[in-house]
This record gives structure tokens, sequence and C-alpha cells, in this order.
């Protein structure tokens, strides 16, 4: 909306003005809850005024607000919607105004007799453009918004709207692509739904999948949130669903997606030969079951998606089909105006069924087909929450929901054994299907509890936030092993995995929080949350527990002229970040990895592909020995949780036309980072240099024989020294940062963000935004994009000291320039366009290869920052293409007589199709060698071709 200042009276700062900036000061986060808004106002001539009215006009609950002695009144935990107020006198309606309030907003509005002042005019309605009291960054964006713009039906393209958010390497497509926040790797997000976290705890990477039909609004947090958030490193997704009315309404959608393009040909993928369609069908109703009192709304979304692509190298093809049955209920029950219950549920369970072909991509013919892999994926959600207004300065809400996830993968001839053959490119043989064969479920339960209490200039907020998660695992390699076969070398290797467990994850939290109105002008928000992460191996035994892990969150805001249109504001903060169930299952579970090199004539091969005539074995080689570990020997005694520093310093300015400006400094650090790494290096110092390794109590074993390299992996902050238990001995130890020979872990990231913004005038509207920012260190966070590892906590960037050696630069997720525009516009026969725009530059390069020297970095094969014996460090061979992206849309609604509407659409992404290179292969030297790999910096991934939308949508209201 656009805001008209019309000043009366030539005076700077009147009456209403200080009133307006009086409502101003409290952080609009921090009077609402996760899933509600706020209205806060001031009653001029307030000698004259009783009361005002609040209702909730599409459900006709009203609710009347006392008014204090200065004109002040604040009602909260208001549903998002229209309200209606009015201002009594003598029992009379003096004055009635309509507002809109958001998800976690605050509107603010002054009511009474302004005739001789200055007035603050917004379609008729006098509220303050600018709020001045919140110092939270991102966006929020409300279903009917994300409908006239032309984005992908999926929550990362919305959060990719908001500045300093880029998106994630498509070594992450599995998962759903994801984004990074500032920096942040793309596993160190949260995602809400009412209030409900649905977010992948096992490793941080996707959550529950929801379609947009199901939205009502959608809040993207980018830094400087409050302490009632947590656990979460990078940016926090917070959404809200429909909800029913008074009003009976009926609806219908239907859409229709293609790629109408292919990208170019890599080394890897025959993208000559992609398919890409969907098929959505969305139907909805709403409406009240107890007229003013209980209200539903019901969605059924029905998605088949099919995609076919080619392997350049592999042999193969794979024709996928995605088969979804979303359905989602919401019940809205109203016990009294002040006391309400909410029932959110939803099933996102759906099948991904991938057939694998033989494929010959010279001829481009494919071949017969090899069987199916059947990925289950999604599950039962739901969450009950109960909210109510004690008294007009208190209120409570209350919470439990549980968020399920099926982690299955099962190929059809599981029995078959895995078999790449290397020259030099990677070739499938034989009949197996899929490398993987994984059945596990995951479970969350959480429980909350919010108690807000207004104390004269005081908003105080106390809460707890509780949840356990809960995960099944079995995993197996195909046939139980992976064989990979260098013929050129005479060489081949035979890896074997299994892993099986069950494992639990407890995560507590409490917060206290104060928003303080120092001044009319001036107010200051100081929180301070406490979290607790205990984490449990497969026996049930805690092998982390991390407590008292307080994090402070402050911030100020401060209306230099008092008229609300403008702000300064500041953000400090610390943000602690849980340790992945991941972890308990690569860590602290039974896993059995082993690693075998044999020589081999380079062409006997058995009927079902394994190599045959096999010579020497260099030995067998674990990584895992499928023992459970001694708790105290797997986890530093010293270790500290991981956890980040924020600072934020912005600044924001409403013109007279109602174009708002702004610019946004902000710095993060990781100031301590979790990662497991070996110790075996240090554990043969410590006990060589001592003198103290008692062969006696291993069979007169030496410390050599023990540790091999790969023997004891301990989770730890790196660079730091560590106290640990060595079982073998019965004892602990003090190892020095020098003995174990890693570097400190270290990621950096500083910004400036200017934004623009133009609110819809009836005509059109525009946001853009550029950021300048820079991300560096030796750690990208809980996943590694460099080598598409999403072992979150657990990547093998400081497995060995040779691995991190040049391992300080330019991290994947910099990217040091970023424009983005999005707008609509309408005219006046209905037809409304709309665009999206993205330009960024690219990210660092770097070449992987076999280290010279560290024997045990060199069974890892091509991961350190050597290449051919050289070191080339991080970030310093180039970068990717700049990325640039348009996509646009057309609307046209269609009245009816009834209140029936149809709405047609046509998006078109990627309009020009560009093809930039986003992502090349970094692998320099071929695997088990230092001989140069021929495919080192050719494109691996390009930008998403051209691709279409169609849709028509049907409303009854």
């Amino acid at each position: 909306m656009i805001s008209i200042y019309e000043v009366k009276k030539g005076f700077s700062k009147s009456l209403l003005a200080i009133s307006i900036g009086a409502t101003l000061s409290i952080s609009s986060i921090s009077l609402a809850d996760n899933t509600t808004g706020t209205i806060r106002g001031s009653v001029l001539n307030v000698a004259k005024s009783d009361k005002v009215r609040i209702t909730d006009v599409a459900r006709g609950i009203s609710k009347d607000i006392s008014i204090g002695n200065g004109g002040e009144f604040r009602v909260g935990s208001l549903p998002p919607g229209e309200y209606q107020l009015d201002l009594y006198s003598g029992g009379q309606v003096t004055e009635s105004r309509s507002v809109s309030v958001s998800l976690g907003g605050t509107v603010n509005i002054a009511l009474g007799d302004s005739s001789e002042m200055e007035e603050v005019i917004v379609q008729g309605q006098r509220i303050s453009q600018v709020d001045t009291g919140i110092a939270e960054s991102g966006l929020v964006i409300s279903s009917d918004e994300i409908i006239e713009l032309p984005v992908a039906r999926n929550l990362d393209s919305v959060t990719l709207l908001a500045p300093s958010v880029s998106r994630g390497d498509r070594t992450f497509d599995e998962f759903g692509g994801g984004t990074s926040f500032a920096g942040a790797s793309i596993a160190e997000n949260v995602s809400y739904i009412n209030g409900l976290n649905t977010t992948n705890f096992r490793n941080g990477l996707g959550y529950s999948t929801v379609p947009f039909e199901f939205y009502d609004n959608i809040q993207v947090k980018t830094g400087g949130y409050s302490a009632k958030f947590g656990r979460s490193t990078g940016g926090v997704m917070n959404a809200t669903t429909k909800s029913g009315s008074n009003e009976f309404k009926f609806g219908t959608s239907f859409y229709y997606d293609e790629e109408t393009e292919t990208a170019p040909n890599t080394f890897v993928y025959d993208n000559d030969q992609d398919e890409l369609n969907a098929r959505e069908a969305n139907i909805y109703a709403s409406g009240p079951i107890i007229e003013d009192r209980l209200f539903f709304y019901a969605l059924y979304s029905g998605v088949l998606k099919n995609k076919e692509y080619y392997g350049m190298t592999s042999g193969r093809g794979y024709k996928e089909e995605t088969e979804s049955d979303f359905w989602g209920v919401k019940i809205d029950g109203y016990i009294t105006e002040d006391h309400r219950i909410e029932l959110t549920a939803f099933s996102d369970e759906r099948d991904i069924v991938e057939g694998i072909y033989n494929y010959d991509s010279e001829t481009e013919q494919t071949g017969d087909y090899i069987g199916d892999i059947v990925y289950g994926r999604g599950g039962f959600n739901w969450i009950a929450s109960y909210i109510g207004n004690l008294n007009d300065d208190m209120t409570l809400s209350i919470s439990y929901g549980e968020n399920t996830q099926d982690r299955s993968e099962i190929p059809e001839n599981k029995d078959a054994s895995t078999v790449y053959w290397y020259n030099p490119g990677r070739v499938s043989i034989g009949d197996w299907v899929g490398s993987t064969v994984e059945v596990g479920e995951d479970t969350r339960e959480m429980f909350r509890i919010d108690f807000s209490w207004v104390i004269k200039d005081h908003f105080v907020e106390v809460g707890i936030d509780n949840e356990t998660n809960n995960l099944t695992e079995n995993t197996t390699y195909s046939g139980g092993e992976v064989w990979r076969l260098y013929p050129e070398l005479g060489r081949a290797r035979n890896l074997i995995y299994e892993n099986v467990g069950s494992f639990e994850t407890e995560s507590t939290a409490f917060y206290l929080q104060d928003t303080w109105q120092i001044t009319d002008d001036w107010s200051v928000q100081l929180g301070l949350r406490n979290e607790t992460f205990t984490n449990k191996n497969a026996a049930g035994e805690e092998f982390i527990d991390v407590s008292d892990q307080w994090a402070p969150r402050f911030s100020t805001v401060w209306d230099p002229t008092g008229e609300g249109k403008q702000k300064i504001f500041a953000n400090f903060g610390l943000y602690y970040l849980p340790v992945a169930s991941n972890t308990n299952v690569r860590l602290a579970g039974t896993e059995l990895y082993t690693t075998e090199w044999f020589d081999w004539d380079g062409s006997c091969l058995n009927s079902d592909s394994t190599p045959c005539n096999l010579g020497e074995s260099d030995g067998l080689g674990y990584y895992a020995d499928g023992s459970l570990k001694d708790t105290k020997s797997v986890v530093d005694k010293n270790i500290d949780p991981m956890y980040q520093s924020e600072y934020i310093l912005g600044y924001e300015y409403i013109m007279d036309s109602g174009i708002q400006l702004g610019v946004r400094g902000i710095y993060r650090n990781l100031e301590v980072a979790l990662e497991d790494l070996a110790i075996d290096a240090a554990v043969i110092d410590y006990y060589n240099s001592s003198g103290t390794w008692d062969a006696s109590k291993v069979d007169g074993a030496s410390v050599e024989d023990i540790f091999g390299g790969f023997h004891q992996y301990v989770l730890t902050n790196p660079g730091n020294d560590m106290r640990i238990y060595i079982p073998e001995q019965g004892e602990y130890i003090n190892l020095s940062a020098a003995q174990l020979g890693y570097p400190e872990a270290k990621r950096q990231y500083g910004a400036v963000e200017f934004t623009f913004k133009r609110p819809f005038d009836g005509r059109w509207s525009l946001d853009a935004s550029y950021t300048w920012g820079h991300s560096w260190g030796n750690n990208e966070g809980y996943v590694r994009s460099d080598n598409g590892q999403t072992d979150s906590g657990l990547t093998t960037n400081f497995d060995q000291p040779g691995l991190i050696e040049g391992g300080y630069g330019d991290l994947p997720n910099d990217r040091r320039h970023t424009v983005k525009a999005f707008g609509t516009y309408s005219f006046d026969m209905g037809l409304r366009l709309g665009a999206n725009f993205m330009w960024q530059t690219g990210r660092p390069k770097n070449c992987f290869g076999m280290h010279p020297n560290d024997v045990f970095a060199q069974e890892y094969g091509s991961e350190s920052f050597y290449c051919q014996g050289e070191l080339n460090s991080r970030g310093s061979l180039g970068r990717t293409d700049d990325y640039w992206n348009l996509d646009l849309n057309a609307q046209y609604p269609i009245e009816f007589a009834d209140n029936q509407r149809l709405l047609v659409s046509l998006d078109v992404f990627n309009v020009f199709n560009n093809d930039a290179v986003l992502e090349v292969e970094e692998q320099g030297d071929l695997d088990g060698t230092t001989e140069p790999y021929d495919y080192f910096g050719r494109a691996y991934y390009y930008q998403t071709p051209r691709s279409i939308r169609l849709g028509l949508r049907y409303d009854f209201n």
C-alpha cells in the first residue's frame, strides 16, 4: 500500500506523530508468536472515548479492548487476516477502521479526532507505513502475492526472493536443492508450518513438502531473529496455512509444468534427452462448522511428475515417476473471544519410482529395462495449539505436534553387487539397480509453551521449546558391496558398508525476552535463550550432552524524527546449532565401513560383473569396524557446542510517495564448529613420546598396529586441545592441537544490502535489492557443496590433517554480487503481468586430488587440495559463470455471477533460456593416483533451461 503524508499544520512533530511513535517502539515480531500478529494503537482525545472493539471480519469474533490512560491499546495473538476496529464514545461508535494483520507483524494505528493534526493515510487508514520497532531482517509474503509472481511452487523459490539468500548447489537436488542464508550451508536452516518444525533432523537438508494452496503466509527470517527461535545458524522459514471463515468457499486449480528446452550436454549427462513435466490438481473447501465458533479448511492435492535423464558415460538411463496425494486440514475453534484452539494435520506421503535402463549415449538409444528403485518420502504431520488472552496484558499458547518422514530407498535387484568401471568416466556395469538399500523412518515430537505479559513499558515473554527426535536406520550397499574398477591402472577397489540401529536426540530450550520502550522513539529488546542437546547411541546411551548453551539476543531501534518515517536499528545475537542425528548414525552406531585395494588384470569379470583374477591385496582397511563404540571414545570431553555470532546495523526510510529504501550491514562469524576427525596419528605420537603404551592390554600389539589411520574418529572442535578416552588402554589422554595437526575451523560472512520497495498501488509494485557479500574460511558448515557430501557434521573436511591443507579461502556459498527484483503490473481490463529477476556472480572453483605424502589422507582418494602433487588453495581456480535469470508471467481473471472467478495464468521460467555453468567437475586427479583426471574443470551442471507453467484456478466465494 502507498502511504501519503499530508502535513495540515506547519509543525514538524504533531501530537499524532508522537502518538504513533509511541506505538512503534516494540518489535513487531516480538509482539506476536510464531503464527499470529498484533495490533497496537493510540486513541486521541482519550477522555471522550470508552473502548475499542476489534472484530475478525472473516469469522465474526469480536473483543473489547480497554484503553490506557495515555490512550494506548494493544491486542496480540491475532490470526493473520482482516479486522475492523470500532472506537466507542458514550456507547456509540464514533469511528471505524479496517486493518490487515500479517504473519509476525504489528499494525500500528491512531484513532480519534485528528482534524487539526498531521494525518498518516494508507488507503483510508491512518496507519504508520514503517514499523519503527522491527529490527529483524527478511520478508513476509502472502499466498495471494505469491500467486501473482512467476515463482516455482516450492518453499526454496520463495526464500530466494529475500536478500542474502542464494540457491544451493544442484548436487543436493535429491533433497529439494536448498538455499544458503548469509553464507551458511544449506543444512543450517529451519522450517515451521503453524509452529510445527518440519525440517529434516537427520542432516538438515529439506523439509516437509506442502503445496502452495495450503499456505496462507510465508515469513523468511534472514537474520536478527529473537530468542523465541533457535536451532539455526542459517535462516528461518515460518509459514501459516489457510483457515476457514463464516463464508463457505470452494475452489479447484490445475497446473501443468514442462521443460520446453534442454541444457547443453555435459561429460556426465546427455541433457539433450531430458524430459520433465508435472501435473498438479487441487481442490479445497472451507467454511463454518458452527457459525462464529468453529471453522475448517481442507485441501487435496494430487501431483504426477515425470522425469527422464540419461548418463553420458554411465551407460544408464533413468525414467522417474513421482505420485503424491497430499491432503491437509486446518480446524479453528473459538471457546470464547479470548480463547481458541487450532488443529493442523497433513500428509505429504509419496512414492518416487525410478526405472533404470541400459543406454548408449553415442546412438542415443535406450536399451533393456534393468529394474526399479522405489523411494518412500514424506509422512503424517499434525500440531494442536491452544491460544488464550488471559487478560488484556497476558497471553498464553501451548502446542504439541508430531512430524514424520519416510527415508526408504529400495532397489528391485538389491542382491546384485554394485560395480563401476572407470575408463576414465564412470560406467555402471552389471544388473544392479541402485547402489544403496535403505529402510528408515524419522519421527519428531514437539512441545512448546509461550507466555507474554505487558508490564507498563515492558513486553516480557518466556517459554519452553522441546523436541524429541527418533529415527530408525537399516542401510547397506546393494549386494553388500561396491566395486570400483580401474582397468588402465590394473587395480580394483572393494567397499563394504552396513549400518543398523535406532537413535534418539533430545533438544530442549527455554527463553526469556523483554522488549523495553525506553522513550517514544527508542526501544530495546533483550533476550536470552538456553539450549540443551542430547544425542544417544544405538544402545540408547548418551554420547553427547551439551547443556547451558546461553544465547543472548539484543536489538535496538531508534526513530530519529519520531514520525514513523525512518528507523536506525542494530542487532547482536548468538545462535546454536544442534548436533545432527546423522552423527548418531555414523559415529555412534554399529557402522561397518571397509575398503580394500587389489591388483587386477584389467579385464576379467564374473557373470555378475564383479572382478575375477584378482591379485595381491593391499590389506583390509577399516573406516568403521562395525562395533558399538564406547561413548567416551567418540566425543571430546572438552567439546564446545557449535554456535555463530551475528552483528547487524541498518537504516530504513519511507519517502512521501510511499517508496521504502533500506541499507543493512551484516557480519557473521562461526565461533565454534563441530566435526569428526581421525586422531590415530596424534595417538601414535602421544604414546611413542610418553612411552606409556601397554601392549599387554592388546595381546602384544603396538600402537601402530591398532591405530592404522582410521581406527578412532572423534567429534570435536577442530584446532583445539582434546581430552579423549582410549578404550584399548582404559584411560583418558590429553592430545594437544599441535599433535592433532588440524587448524581451527573458520567461517565468516560479511555483506552490505541495499533494498528498494514500491508497494502495490492498484497499478504496479516493485521490490529490488543489491547485495555485496563475502563468505570465507575453511569450513562451509554442516555439509559440503564442493564434493556433494551430505553427512552433516561428519564431512571429510577435517578427517585427516592432509585433507584440510590449503583449505582456507573463499567458501562454496560465496556469491560476491547479487541483484534481485520482482514485481507486478496490472492493466485496467484485468490482465496482470509479473516478473522475477536475479543476477549473481559465480561460485569459487577448486581442484581436489591425491595428497602427495599424508598416507592416511591418501586413502580418501581425490579429496585433498593437491592436484598432481601441487597445492591449490581453496577457491583459487577462478569462478563459475555469472548467472542471470528472468521469469515472467501473465494472469487474466474471468468474473462470473455469484462471486465466481476463473483465473487463467501462464508462467515462463528462464525466458531467454540462459545456460550459465553453475558447477564444474572439481576432481583433478584420477581416483587413487596423481594422474590428471580427464574431465577436470568441465561443466557438470548448467542453469535450469526454459520451462512453462499453465494454470487454471476456479474459486467460488
